[in-house]
């Protein structure tokens, strides 16, 4: 199974994978090592790493316990492949 984006808000400058990691009580073999971490609306302090499919009753978990953010959550990651001739 591929594995999925993990949306959550911080305030503050832009966190580094550590950090998401801290937030979310995760290891670093849960994580997207060389993907790190992707801003997506910097403006609402948005951003994204990748958790592996096994993390995700752990994140869900840390979820429940933040305050609600409509933008946060756990997010399928499909592959993205051409459909005609190049």
């Amino acid at each position: 199974m591929a594995d999925m984006m993990l949306q959550f808000q911080y305030a503050g400058d832009k966190p580094t994978l550590e950090k998401g990691r801290e937030l979310f009580g995760l290891t670093a073999e849960e994580v997207d090592q060389s993907y790190g971490v992707t801003t997506t609306d910097p403006k609402a302090g948005l951003y994204v790493i990748l958790i592996k499919p096994g993390a995700e009753k752990k994140v869900r978990a840390k979820l429940a316990q933040r305050p609600k953010h409509p933008a946060e959550g756990i997010f399928g990651n499909p592959r993205v492949e051409a459909t005609g001739p190049p």
